[in-house]
């Protein structure tokens, strides 16, 4: 998509706004004349106008016919008049500063992602399309079974690991192989570009973990495609990255409306699995917590306020780090935690109930498709039904689920980790969202919760460690989180009781990891294609550190499908959203060169 921006200069040469090459600004057209105007939006093919004054109606009318496609127009002065045949969408903006312009970008671009042309897809399921096959039995796929079995579906379920806890954890994925601790926030998925106007964009990924970066491997095993992965992170800008934001956030908020349901409904659910409601965010700097608080204030999600002597007279366990000046105080936020492994106990044994079969141990290693492309089938040794629809969650297991579709090589993985500690002598009573900025772990969750003998523990899981298109970190970025983790539990609790071994032996690690399925766009993924025998074959992951979150939002997303209605998730995590929105550019502004990948520092 291209865009012609005429709005005068308030500091965008020094903004990131012009890098990615697909917006063009000229302020002389500001005010020309609208001929002037016209011949620059058909010079540069633009289907995006935002300028001080609307443009005429001849010249809307000349636009929307010489320019294929959908267009939209942001202005700060003149009144809409009805355009019969045209297919331009108006909007107003109000002034010219770089927060006015990033504002009418990101609704350009929304405008852009909801109109794009819609796949072909087959018939809603009818009364003789009922039957689902699910690939993956990860918490997304678990949720999204629990949803499709209340709506009548006939659901079946494959999983390549074995029934979880019958293994040991590395034989998992995400959802199993990391600890019995999941968190819900409004926040809880994110974007991680620069949001700086004027900064740069992150390094992370170039940087290795033990110099603060998110790099667990070898820079120099790095491949085309990962490089690649990586440099997209680093082109998406600032304005981009903040429409990116408040529409993960949006999704956030569906998911707590999502969850509150499903708790209502399906309370049974949600028993004897440590739920625990309120997240304790704290933070260590000062200046984190208070964009901390902006933040939560501006989506609604702040239930309370915490300076530094409220902190430690509610939460007597964090007095010490307080009086150490370790923390600089925190906020009590809507959401909750539970014991993830108890709660997709839960799901399992009453999908079970109702009929839902489960396949452990049972890996599809392709997807088959004709000479046009279209799915014929599954290899797999459990034969997946033609007539059953196809709902595939992979994590970062599954590449070879993706090829052929617009997903392929779009998930990496990014490593966390987790230890154990006994919450006996500290009675935390919220799980905790730690803010540590510039740590090695800079945020971590801890979350209240029993081990199989009912010991009260807290599980601690933080860390960022990409490996790439593979699932196998180094060992120098495991024994830097490994200590980024025990840094954080020792400066938190270090009055805490000793932890007792349980008898159960999954439950006896001193630390572990797991891989989390990550895209460069940190959006996730939703695609939905018709199969060869006129059925559905969807594709949802990439969604970082929200999974869990917005595992129901990402469930009513797939019932929509199925109905054959629309929902938001369709437009906003299409795979193809940023790349198809930076087809059309203009020779790129360079940006700051970055280090090496290969530099290692």
């Amino acid at each position: 998509m291209k865009i012609l921006l005429t709005l005068a200069d308030a500091g965008l040469e020094t903004s990131d706004f012009l890098r990615s090459g697909n917006i063009v600004h000229d302020p002389s057209l500001d005010t020309a004349p609208g001929e002037q105007l016209l011949d620059a939006l058909v010079l540069h093919g633009a289907t995006g106008l935002i300028t001080s004054r609307r443009p005429g109606d001849e010249v809307l009318h000349r636009w929307s016919q010489d320019i294929p496609g959908p267009k939209f127009l942001s202005y700060a002065t003149g009144c809409a008049q009805p355009l019969g045949g045209t297919d331009i969408a108006e909007s107003r903006h109000a002034g010219s500063s770089l927060e006015t312009i990033a504002t009418a970008l990101g609704h350009c671009e929304r405008h852009f992602a909801f109109t794009r042309p819609p796949q072909p897809l087959p018939a809603p399921a009818g009364a003789g399309n009922r039957d689902v096959a699910l690939i993956g039995a990860g918490i997304v796929n678990l949720v999204t079974a629990v949803r499709l079995t209340e709506d009548g579906f006939r659901v079946t379920v494959l999983d390549r690991s074995p029934a979880p806890g019958t293994a040991p954890w590395s034989a998992y994925g995400c959802s199993h192989a990391g600890d019995d601790a999941r968190m819900f926030t409004f926040t809880e998925m994110d974007d991680y570009h620069n949001q700086d106007f004027h900064g740069t964009a992150p390094d992370l990924f170039r940087r290795p973990v033990e110099h603060n970066g998110w790099l667990a491997r070898d820079p120099q095993s790095l491949t085309a495609e990962e490089r690649g992965w990586i440099e997209e992170f680093e082109r998406v800008p600032s304005w981009l990255a903040r429409t990116y934001n408040e529409d993960i956030f949006s999704l956030g908020a569906e998911a707590a409306g999502e969850w509150a349901r499903l708790r209502h409904r399906r309370p049974e659910l949600f028993e004897d699995v440590v739920l625990a409601d309120g997240i304790l965010r704290v933070y260590t700097d000062a200046d984190h917590l208070r964009a901390a608080l902006a933040r939560h204030r501006a989506i609604g999600a702040l239930l309370r306020e915490l300076p530094p002597a409220e902190l430690a007279r509610d939460h007597p366990v964090l007095a010490r780090p307080v009086r150490e000046g370790t923390l600089a105080g925190g906020l009590l936020v809507p959401g909750f935690t539970l014991n993830v492994h108890k709660f997709t106990r839960r799901i399992v044994d009453w999908l079970e109930d109702r009929g839902v079969r489960f396949h452990w141990d049972t890996e599809v290693t392709g997807v088959r498709r004709d000479a046009s492309g279209a799915v014929t089938g599954f290899d797999c040794a459990v034969p997946v039904p033609g007539s059953a629809h196809v709902v595939v969650s992979p994590g970062v297991y599954g590449p070879e689920l993706l090829r052929g579709t617009p997903c392929e090589g779009k998930i990496h993985g990014v490593l966390g980790g987790w230890m154990r500690i006994s919450n006996r002598a500290t009675r935390l009573g919220n799980s905790l969202k730690v803010g540590r900025r510039g740590h090695v772990t800079e945020d971590a969750n801890v979350t209240v919760g029993l081990d199989a003998d009912g010991q009260e523990i807290l599980i601690v899981g933080s860390g960022y460690g990409y490996t790439g298109a593979g699932t196998e970190p180094d060992e120098r970025g495991l024994a830097a989180v490994r200590l980024g983790i025990l840094d954080t539990i020792e400066r938190l609790f270090p009055d805490r009781a000793g932890l007792r071994a349980s008898s159960r032996a999954g439950d006896n690690y001193a630390f572990k990891y797991c891989i989390r399925p990550w895209t460069a766009t940190s959006l996730g993924l939703y695609h939905a294609e018709a199969t060869a025998g006129a059925r559905l074959f969807v594709i949802n992951g990439g969604h970082n550190t929200g999974g869990f979150a917005q595992a129901p939002a990402i469930a009513a997303a797939v019932l929509a499908s199925l109905h054959g209605t629309p929902h938001p998730m369709h437009a906003l995590y299409h795979p193809e959203r940023f790349s198809a929105f930076m087809t059309d550019k203009e020779p790129p502004v360079p940006a700051a060169p970055l280090p090496s990948l290969a530099a290692g520092n």
